[in-house]
Order: structure tokens, then C-alpha cells, then sequence
């Protein structure tokens, strides 16, 4: 398989929504209510709609003590389960909403790829608060870091989906010296995200940690099938 390939379609992940410059956040002393306060303020609830909000971000958090007890062992039914509850929890505040309101929920439960990333790390590690902090961190690094490497212009800038594909290597935007260099500083920025990940992890999650990137391999491999089937 043309390595090229591989390392483009890893391209085309990393850019399946907007790199930009992510801030460094506080810890929050208590997490259940900053949750809250994510949906409080951007969409002005009232005293009512903030007391029901709260009342189903418990049911989700008990909801998901349950699956981290069924699915301790396999990082993406964790993560599955997680992204399950997720939907069910927005679709039960959505209907708490008034018109005008819904309509800025929409951008309030938008996920970049740095929100994907580090919910899914957060879910599939069964992350406690101060190791989720630190990751956090470290995504925040990462990222930040990789827009500085790929040329502004690279890539599509929304939601991945079928046919998103990155310009041919003889075609497109290119970035300064060619793919190679780029290439190496990604893979090394790479293995340095993970070296820091894998410091905050118990022996446990390490294995699960290696269950998320076996699978995101094959992601990347599968992606890069698809493109030479279509080229």
C-alpha cells in the first residue's frame, strides 16, 4: 500500500473539522456543574430549565457508572455507550428549549475533532477528573502544535463524510519541502501526545489505550483503501 496514501488519509482525519487554537481551561472544582453551566449560559435558561438540566446530567452520570462496570474492559464500548447517552441526554434538553433557544443549541453541542478526541479518550479511558485535566492538556499541546505545521488551506473544514478526500499529492496545497517533512513532524508529535497520555494511566487503561489506536489504525488504513478504490 502507497504509504503516501496512508499518511494522507491520516491528514484528512486530523482535519475533519477546524484546527484552531485551543485555550488552556481552570479545572473545575465541581464538574457537574460546569456541565450545567455549558447549556445555562450560552442558551439563557431560566431557574426551571437549569434545575431540569441538572436533574438529567445525573441520570446520565448514573447511567454511565453502569456502563463503565459492564463495558470496564473494552475501550470502544465504552466509548460507544458514552456517545449513546450523549445523544439521549441533548435530545432531552433540546426538548426543554424554546425556539429561539434551540436554535443556539445547535452550536452549543457542536464537536470539534479536539472535542471528539478528548471525549472519547475521556469515556474510553475512564478517565477520573484530574487525569482527564491532564489529557486535556496534553490535546491542547497537540494540536496546537500540528496547526503550525499544516498549511493554512490543507484539508476540509467541516464534519467528516463520505468522499472527503485531501488534494492529490501533484495537486492542491502543498506544504514547504514536500510532504516528507510534514510527515515526520506529525508522526513525532504523535508519538510524544501518546508518551504524555500514557504517563497519567494505571496499567488498566494502558490497555485500553492500546484498544483505541489499534482501532483508529484500522480507521486510517480502511480510509486510505477507500481512496484508492475511488482514484
Amino acid at each position: 500500500m502507497n504509504v503516501l496514501k496512508i499518511f494522507l488519509a491520516a491528514v484528512v482525519i486530523l482535519l475533519s473539522a477546524p484546527l484552531f487554537a485551543v485555550e488552556e481551561t481552570k479545572q473545575p472544582a465541581d464538574p457537574l456543574t460546569e456541565q450545567v453551566m455549558k447549556f445555562q449560559k450560552p442558551l439563557a435558561l431560566d431557574d426551571t430549565q437549569t434545575a431540569k438540566v441538572r436533574e438529567i446530567l445525573e441520570k446520565e452520570q448514573a447511567a454511565a457508572v453502569k456502563d463503565r462496570d459492564t463495558f470496564y474492559n473494552n475501550a470502544l464500548s465504552l466509548i460507544k455507550a458514552a456517545y449513546d447517552r450523549k445523544k439521549e441526554k441533548e435530545a432531552q434538553v433540546e426538548a426543554l428549549l424554546n425556539p429561539i433557544q434551540k436554535e443556539k443549541f445547535k452550536d452549543v453541542v457542536k464537536m470539534t475533532r479536539f472535542d471528539h478526541d478528548l471525549f472519547e479518550l475521556t469515556e474510553g479511558l475512564v478517565l477520573n477528573d484530574e487525569q482527564a485535566f491532564t489529557v486535556e492538556g496534553v490535546l491542547i499541546d497537540y494540536y496546537n502544535k500540528l496547526k503550525e505545521i499544516i498549511p493554512e488551506g490543507m484539508g476540509s473544514g467541516e464534519s467528516p463524510g463520505p468522499g472527503m478526500s485531501m488534494p492529490p499529492p501533484d495537486k492542491g496545497i502543498k506544504p514547504p519541502g514536500g510532504f516528507g517533512p510534514m510527515k515526520g513532524m506529525m508522526k513525532s508529535l504523535e508519538r510524544k501526545k501518546n508518551k504524555a497520555i500514557k504517563k497519567v494511566l494505571t496499567t488498566g487503561q494502558k490497555g485500553l489505550f492500546e484498544q483505541i489506536q489499534r482501532d483508529r489504525a484500522e480507521k486510517i488504513k480502511r480510509r486510505s483503501e477507500e481512496d484508492r478504490k475511488i482514484r
